[in-house]
């Protein structure tokens, strides 16, 4: 079982005390206000539809029986049978195709749903329809005479037809007078939808559909998803369906009704948070529950705030001086068992963690000094072997002089390499350096080897690391050099560097056999092959050291001339830290 001062049993107590018995109660009043609202509303919704729908249907019913009794008439039958008989361009055709129309307009004002009455003579196919102006006859007699030759549209002398044209949509009612003679009547279904006012207070909308599902008239905004409407018309089992639009999320009430004379269907949409305003205690809770929710979070919010959200803040407090450096943290203990447990475990780790930090700080500063001078003294060995080779070669060939003048550059040479386990010397050192190992490679290649070294003054005083240029120069003469070609000549510029002023560049380049392809790609991803002897072992060295003293604002670009040769680019702090 729970303490009473466990931070679960409080958040959990608090929760069921406040948020149930507020989800409880809007569940319930939503739920019986929705239903009470459907239903009175959906029942008289659908009142409304069968009057309306019961109106047109009478409606329906007369024309056809109006067609019926104009066949039956014997003057208009006679005047019908004459249409067949009479040729088109005959004064006869003409003078019965003015009493028909007559019959027709004299009727037509009875009829108000109705588009115009034809008369269709097959013999002639000619239509005789009665509405003005002439536009309006030209655009009826397309219709008429697109249902009539549309194979899709087979003529039903029994009952009402659709046909659409045009994007409209139509009910066509035929009767045939004679064998070669049609009558009927044309009615747009925009004129069969009920009014938009009564008591709906202009929300109501509505359409008509054809028995298969298809709209015959605009679909509003709220009916837009035509495919789920269908579906629900064929699976219903109540006087409304509840459709939910994708398009804007809101609940509607659908309502259906259909016709006894045609094979259409009408569907009325009502937005259901029109539905609300009906329900006045249901509109008076709606407006309650906000202010009373607000009133509620007020007094949970200062609850959460005291029993979770102060301790969490000052332990996240905590945390956040401890990120800034500050390791003299200690925080006070919770009524809550959870954040004290916490924050005494928290207090305990801060002190282990600062003993700990300083040690492993202090061990990483010995290591890291014992390799940075285990490299600088690494290099000395791999020059030394290289001037043995230089003076054995000159007592070879038996050069006593140049033995000499060697042996006075490399006592120099040695002079400098005591001094070379400083941290740091300056620039002017470590070329004044590069110059004296390049004359002694001089006095081994006389006339094969020149050099140039441009320093401008305000460079001269910049830190650098010792021996830090060397290993490129030495691997350009060993490996770039072409032993059957003559002129090999190594230049060393300093300059600045053009995007940062606290920087300047070292460009050492050659016009000998620069970089292998292979050698290059390896050198401008980063990686240096290891090996005794191995040509990347200088380089590797200085990269190494450059990069335990200055991190990523070094930056060494290996390249090859346009022509030939090879080029290094080392970017270097003016500023050694």
């Amino acid at each position: 079982m729970y303490r009473k001062t466990a931070l679960r049993f409080k958040l959990n107590l608090g929760f069921v005390l406040i948020i149930a018995p507020l989800v409880l109660f809007l569940f319930y009043n939503n739920f019986i206000a929705m239903k009470v609202v459907r239903e009175e509303v959906s029942q008289s919704t659908n009142e409304f539809l069968s009057q309306h729908v019961k109106e047109m249907d009478q409606s329906m019913e007369e024309i056809s029986s109006y067609l019926l009794r104009l066949i039956s008439s014997d003057s208009t039958y006679s005047n019908l049978t004459e249409l067949a008989i009479y040729s088109q361009d005959s004064g006869e055709y003409f003078l019965t195709k003015q009493r028909i129309l007559n019959e027709f307009n004299d009727n037509l004002s009875l009829f108000n749903k109705v588009e115009t009455f034809f008369a269709y003579s097959v013999s002639n196919d000619d239509f005789i329809v009665n509405v003005l102006p002439y536009e309006k006859v030209q655009k009826h007699t397309n219709i008429l005479r697109a249902f009539f030759v549309d194979s899709a549209a087979k003529v039903h002398l029994q009952r009402w037809q659709i046909f659409q044209k045009d994007g409209h949509s139509y009910l066509v009612r035929t009767v045939q007078a004679t064998q070669n003679v049609y009558v009927g009547a044309l009615i747009h279904v925009n004129n069969l939808l009920p009014p938009l006012s009564l008591d709906m207070k202009n929300n109501y909308e509505s359409v008509l559909f054809g028995m298969d599902g298809t709209s015959l008239t605009a679909v509003p905004v709220s009916m837009d998803n035509i495919s789920m409407i269908r579906s629900m018309f064929n699976n219903r089992g109540n006087n409304y369906q509840v459709f939910t639009n994708k398009t804007n999320g809101l609940n509607y009430l659908l309502v259906d009704k259909q016709f006894q004379w045609a094979p259409i269907m009408l569907v009325a949409s009502i937005p259901e948070r029109e539905l609300l305003q009906k329900l006045v205690y249901f509109q008076k809770v709606i407006f309650i529950i906000p202010f009373g929710g607000i009133v509620i979070l007020l007094f949970y919010s200062l609850f959460l705030k005291q029993v979770l959200l102060k301790p969490m803040h000052e332990l996240i407090r905590g945390m956040r001086r401890i990120t800034q450096g500050d390791w003299n943290v200690q925080l006070k203990g919770d009524k809550s068992k959870e954040f004290t447990f916490m924050i005494d475990a928290f207090n305990h780790m801060v002190s282990q963690i600062r003993h700990l930090k300083i040690s492993v700080y202090e061990e990483m500063i010995k290591k890291q000094e014992a390799e940075f001078k285990h490299l600088q003294t690494q290099i000395n060995p791999h020059f030394y072997l290289n001037s043995l080779n230089i003076i054995y070669s000159l007592s070879v060939l038996k050069k006593n002089d140049l033995v000499q003048k060697m042996t006075e550059h490399l006592a120099d040479y040695f002079r400098f390499i005591t001094r070379s386990h400083r941290e740091s010397i300056l620039l002017s050192e470590e070329l004044g350096h590069i110059r004296n190992y390049l004359e002694i490679q001089q006095l081994r290649f006389p006339e094969k080897l020149t050099f140039s070294i441009l320093l401008p003054d305000h460079y001269e005083s910049c830190g650098v690391l010792p021996l830090m240029i060397q290993p490129f120069v030495e691997n350009a003469i060993i490996h770039g050099m072409d032993k059957g070609k003559k002129g090999f000549h190594i230049n060393i510029i300093v300059q600045a560097d053009k995007e940062d002023s606290t920087y300047y560049v070292v460009l050492i380049s050659d016009n000998g056999k620069g970089f292998p392809s292979d050698k290059l790609k390896q050198l401008q991803s980063g990686q240096s092959a290891l090996g005794i002897g191995d040509q990347s072992l200088g380089i590797w060295n200085v990269q190494n050291r450059l990069r335990m003293k200055f991190g990523d604002k070094i930056d060494i670009e290996f390249s090859n001339g346009t022509e030939n040769g090879a080029i290094v680019r080392m970017r270097i702090p003016t500023q050694l830290e």
